[in-house]
């Protein structure tokens, strides 16, 4: 009987895929990897993942919400990740400090 243990190396891999960060805060602005990111419709946006993504195919998007954002803005990313043909999405854990 052989049991494959995967390598460390092989679990980082699976861990970490390549991500984009998408942030979009309380007020309705957006930024993709710390740079700030505008957009008419998801098409737009998607086409702004894409251009992110570079020559990865498929990026993990990782939504970085602010408590007080919209819903709509969040569907409207997520949206965007589906046209773009990006099935892997996560949501950033948020800590929120005391104010």
């Amino acid at each position: 009987l052989k049991i494959n243990l995967p390598t460390a190396d092989a679990e980082k891999q699976v861990e970490l895929p390549q991500s984009i960060q998408v942030g979009v805060s309380g007020n309705g602005q957006f930024a993709i990897n710390g740079e700030p990111a505008q957009f008419a419709s998801p098409d737009d946006f998607a086409v702004q993942l894409r251009r992110a993504a570079g020559s990865n195919a498929d990026p993990m998007i990782v939504i970085n919400a602010d408590a007080q954002t919209s819903h709509q803005n969040v569907v409207n990313v997520m949206e965007a990740a589906r046209v773009a043909g990006y099935g892997k999405l996560t949501f950033a854990t948020q800590t929120s400090g005391q104010k």
